[in-house]
């Protein structure tokens, strides 16, 4: 489990590498829209309009750094 489901913290995992270069989980909806401070609404919105996601056994998942680096680019507003 990544967060503690009673204060909603998210916990940092150690840095990996694979083969030399950083490894970064998938994230799943909610997680993301945590990061966000947003509603699992807003994730869904900005998927629909370009936000990079990957679908895996059936659930939505993202990589928060290039969630990050899209959010970014489309002016940082929700």
């Amino acid at each position: 489990m990544d967060s503690d489901e009673r204060t909603g913290q998210v916990l940092r995992f150690p840095r990996r590498y694979v083969d030399g270069e950083l490894w970064e989980s998938w994230v799943d909806e909610h997680a993301l829209a945590r990061h966000f401070s947003v509603c699992t609404r807003t994730v869904r919105r900005w998927r629909s309009a370009g936000m990079p996601s990957l679908l895996v056994g059936g659930v939505r998942r993202y990589r928060i750094s290039e969630a990050e680096r899209w959010h970014h680019e489309q002016g940082g507003d929700g």
